[in-house]
């Protein structure tokens, strides 16, 4: 059955033409049946123009511009970054973030909390000079990916693999729908290691559960309409 969201803000966001931390937003949207209005820069040129002029706050993307009518009247526009603040957001606004049950709630915000340190190695190894970090030697680099593909992603995914047989539902929360970190998860899992599948060494298929959890998200209706729109 589509849901229906009575009422929403005008909601713009800006990334790049690339899954990347934009695509579990794109995914949330189209799930809730949020209007959303996806920019992709043409080029980086104009992402750098609007880090450079104070356009972007932190100068960083995924960025959500949020127009609404406040209660006086006024029509103001503001600005959410952070994909995980942007997604508990896009859930109050549709409905489905827990209200009155707040650990279910402090649930998810450590699941979402839990995916950026499981891949702030991978993050900083791709970033290495935007985090300050120096990986200029290829052996060096080749260390790196190697202890991130060996120990730090399989020690995280097999937390994920406990995690996942221990929900009632199959997803990460225990939650009757997917909650935002499963569109996080299910984007790291099945959009963002296949595409660096040349510099993580990580094969799904050794984790049942994280299999699983991709299959089941695919199997959502929402999905076929999503792909066929893409």
């Amino acid at each position: 059955m589509k849901r229906k969201v009575e009422s929403q803000p005008k909601i713009k966001l800006y990334y790049f033409n690339i899954n990347g931390k934009g695509e579990a937003i794109r995914l949330y949207c189209a799930y809730a049946c949020l209007q959303l209005e996806d920019y992709r820069f043409p080029n980086r040129d104009e992402f750098l123009a609007m880090k450079a002029d104070g356009t972007l706050d932190f100068g960083q993307v995924p960025m959500l511009e949020v127009t609404s009518t406040m209660p006086t009247g006024e029509i103001k526009t503001q600005q959410l970054v952070q994909s995980s603040a942007i997604l508990r957001y896009l859930s109050n606004i549709a409905g489905l973030h827990p209200q009155n049950d707040h650990l279910t709630a402090a649930r998810i915000d450590a699941l979402m909390d839990q995916e950026t340190d499981a891949f702030m190695g991978a993050t900083i190894a791709t970033y290495a000079a935007r985090n300050g970090i120096s990986l200029e030697t290829e052996d060096a680099k080749a260390k790196t990916l190697e202890l991130l593909s060996k120990d730090v992603l399989p020690r995280h995914l097999n937390h994920l693999e406990r995690l996942l047989k221990e929900s009632s539902t199959g997803w990460l929360a225990g939650t009757e729908e997917p909650s935002p970190p499963d569109f996080q998860w299910y984007c790291r899992l099945a959009l963002y290691l296949p595409e660096n599948s040349d510099r993580f060494a990580i094969k799904l298929e050794e984790y049942p559960g994280c299999e699983a959890l991709v299959k089941k998200f695919q199997s959502l209706d929402f999905m076929k309409e999503y792909a066929a729109e893409k």
